[in-house]
């Protein structure tokens, strides 16, 4: 899970209580987990209608709510849209939205997991 999952920063917002409760964790996950899928889906409207503005927030908004919860690739993805989407780069956007795509749908599945595992 480290290649998709920074776990030192999981391990950071659990330090964040004394007791080591993972509420922090758990509800940034959720947001995540309930954000995250209008953010990718906005970057693949935004591709389709040539809008660079809104490929450019949806993926400025992906890129910290991923870095926040330790999924680095996602965020290094996010990042290198919104640059592209910065400089109208039609080719490179729809290349890096086919990997944010993917890489999304990884780290949603290493969240869930995560998730879970502080379920049970």
């Amino acid at each position: 899970m480290d290649q998709i999952l920074d776990m030192s920063v999981v391990e950071e917002l659990l330090s964040f209580s004394d007791d080591g409760d993972p509420e922090l964790l758990l509800d940034l996950i959720r947001m995540f987990l309930e954000d995250g899928p209008s953010k990718v889906q906005s970057v693949t409207e935004g591709l389709l209608a040539g809008d660079f503005e809104k490929m450019e927030r949806a993926a400025h908004s992906l890129k910290g709510s991923s870095g926040n919860l330790g999924a680095r690739l996602l965020q290094e993805t996010c990042e290198q849209m919104q640059i592209a989407t910065r400089n109208h780069q039609l080719e490179e956007s729809r290349k890096l939205a086919a990997e944010m795509v993917a890489n999304y749908a990884t780290a949603e599945q290493a969240l869930r997991d995560l998730h879970k595992s502080y379920m049970s």
